[in-house]
């Protein structure tokens, strides 16, 4: 289901103006004699003067600027001799004049503008300048690019730039992750995004972000929960004048209504969505204009309800305005720009298709062929259809068994891989040094002490190994039998006291100071099997990383809708690489502990596994010699 994105400029070329230059008066004038007075700029103050008056007449609607005259204006600075002062600014000036018309100019000037600010060391205009040129990435669908300098803005300026900024880039690296399929770290995004609105009461983007978690959920095929975001969205949206977002709302409530089968809720929402349009008179854009979208939803609900004539209508103005606005996105400049329009994005919108081409077949029929003297080529070529319409389905039965069939054994395959590469290289190690051990023993070239000494190590080799039979055991059962998640209401501290019992012995060995901070309050809806697993992992972890004497505790709180659960050390800590390979599939390492205790590094790809299966997402937070805080997270009530 596609998604509006609401992606805001800062026009930040203004705001630097303004704190810049004083305000004046005097905006009766062209353009041309702007640019007269900036060509006879002596001084650098008089420059600015002029530029700024300039801008001033631009934002009150007084002037207009042709690519030419951009141009010229940026010339005229260039030969200035104190250039390097002024480029910045107009650079950043020529680069929003650019930005919804020759967007690869845009980019250039935004990313000029950044270079000399950084140069001057101005981290937040610099900054500023980087958030234009992912705004500008991202409209042309140049996603990578786009989530660089959306990242790159964060890093130069963090806190210091204004909470919108802030909630614009948490948002743009939540989209393309949105795009990218990886729902877990849209949705990590959006709250992230989300926090920075509620901390500034920033109702309009409390309910922008409400909606676009709604659209993780509704891609997942999740109605009910979709349903409830977007129902928040729309009561912080009417405490706005976001008619933009108002419409969207509408629109998405009526399509996930119609994929409900709800067909007379769905008709009331798309109904309302244009009736907004048509009251306020909104006048669309190449960047916002959501008639496509509601016309595709007009025509899966008469296709859905049997009138196949007007779904055919709906989807005529569907494709024809979706044209449209590819043509306009594809006439631009830079060479970079993707096309955005596709027919065959879902398999509902295939079966849409072809029932209104059926619609319309049927429609061609009833026209061209009139009378009784007819009837018998219409029945012949309806036997036809029907003939073709079967052997197609079964053909297509066929096709569907023959792929799940190479998905399930590509499947299994990749599970055996994975068994087999953990069984052969980390379990075999510790049983492979007890035979040499034993071996050695029997011969006499071992003596008691020695015995004794070694022994004590591989029983640590062991146990870590017994841990992670235990959870490759229920790793491969859950695989092999497509077992499925079964939630349910648990109390997260009593598992976790359950978890401290098991691991009682490794605790005290080290004397560490063990605490289990959990609220008897605390209650999710998971899977309590796979939690144990999941604190189990992380505890154990915790233990082996932890020097003799040393601190691990367990917190969690209530947020928004979930719970989240913290396992804290003072241990060793990791390096960022280490941290960025983590939870990577086919990058899992093993270190050794704080008393040489080995792993087989299968431990927490499993727990991010299982944190998943439950619908929630983990995160390590960690430095070197300063502990780490593994922290994931679980649905507060059940979905």
């Amino acid at each position: 289901m596609p998604d509006f994105c609401k992606v805001r400029s800062s026009l930040f070329f203004i705001v630097v103006l303004l704190m810049n230059f004083i305000t004046i008066a005097g905006m009766s004038q062209s353009t041309n004699d702007y640019i007269e007075k900036l060509e006879q700029g002596d001084t650098r103050e008089d420059f600015e003067r002029a530029f700024r008056e300039m801008i001033t007449a631009f934002k009150s609607g007084k002037l207009s600027f042709s690519n030419d005259e951009v141009m010229h204006i940026l010339d005229i600075a260039r030969q200035k001799p104190y250039a390097e002062h002024l480029l910045p600014d107009v650079y950043g000036w020529a680069g929003t004049m650019f930005a919804d018309g020759r967007m690869d100019e845009a980019i250039k000037y935004f990313m000029e503008s950044a270079d000399l600010y950084g140069k001057q060391n101005k981290k937040l205009a610099q900054a500023l300048s980087c958030f234009e040129v992912a705004l500008v990435q991202h409209k042309a669908e140049n996603y990578e690019e786009a989530a660089e300098y959306y990242e790159k803005t964060l890093a130069l300026a963090g806190d210091s730039l204004d909470h919108r900024t802030r909630i614009n880039c948490y948002n743009g690296f939540a989209l393309i992750r949105r795009h990218q399929k990886q729902y877990a770290a849209a949705i990590r995004d959006f709250r992230n995004a989300y926090r920075i609105a509620e901390e500034n009461n920033d109702t309009a983007w409390m309910g922008i972000l409400a909606g676009n978690i709604g659209s993780i959920h509704a891609r997942m095929e999740k109605y009910d929960s979709a349903l409830h975001f977007y129902f928040r969205n729309l009561a912080f949206i009417r405490k706005t004048p976001e008619f933009e977002n108002e419409i969207e709302t509408y629109a998405h409530l009526g399509r996930i209504y119609v994929l409900k089968k709800n067909y007379a809720m769905g008709k009331i929402y798309l109904d309302s969505a244009v009736s907004i349009i048509r009251d306020r008179k909104i006048m669309f854009n190449d960047f916002f204009n959501p008639m496509d979208y509601i016309n595709e939803s007009y025509a899966l609900l008469y296709a859905s309800t049997g009138d196949y004539r007007r779904a055919f209508e709906y989807h005529k103005k569907f494709h024809q305005i979706a044209q449209d606005k590819q043509a306009n996105v594809n006439g631009r400049s830079l060479r970079q720009l993707q096309s955005t329009y596709t027919f065959n994005q879902k398999q509902q919108e295939l079966e849409l298709l072809k029932k209104i081409n059926e619609a319309n077949l049927l429609v061609i029929r009833q026209q061209k062929y009139i009378g009784i003297a007819f009837a018998f080529i219409i029945l012949l070529l309806a036997s036809l259809a029907f003939i073709g319409f079967r052997t197609g389905m079964h053909r297509k039965r066929v096709n569907q068994k023959l792929y799940t069939s190479n998905t399930e054994l590509e499947r299994l395959n990749t599970i055996k891989d994975k068994l087999f590469s953990v069984i052969s290289h980390d379990l075999r190690g510790p049983v492979k040094n007890l035979s040499s051990v034993l071996a050695l023993f029997r011969e006499g070239h071992l003596s008691q002490e020695e015995f004794v000494q070694l022994s004590a190590k591989l029983g640590h080799q062991l146990e870590v190994s017994g841990n992670a039979l235990e959870n490759l055991l229920h790793w491969a059962k859950a695989q092999l039998s497509n077992h499925k998640t079964e939630p349910e209401k648990i109390v997260v501290a009593d598992i976790a006291g359950k978890v401290a019992q098991q691991l009682k012995e490794s605790i005290e060995t080290k004397k560490l100071q063990f605490s289990n901070e959990l609220e008897p309050q605390l209650v999710a809806w998971a899977d309590k099997n796979q939690v144990e697993i999941i604190l189990r992992n992380l505890v154990a972890n915790a233990v082996k990383f932890t020097r003799e004497g040393g601190a691990i505790k367990i917190t969690g709180k209530d947020v928004d809708d979930h719970v989240e659960v913290s396992v804290e050390d003072s241990g060793i800590g990791m390096t960022a690489p280490a941290i960025q390979n983590l939870f990577q599939p086919g990058r899992h390492f093993t270190t050794s502990g704080t008393n040489q205790e080995k792993g087989t590094g299968i431990g927490l790809l499993i727990t991010k596994e299982m944190v998943a299966n439950n619908g929630g997402s983990i995160q390590v937070d960690s430095s070197r010699n300063r502990g780490t805080r593994f922290t994931f997270t679980l649905p507060l009530k059940e979905r």
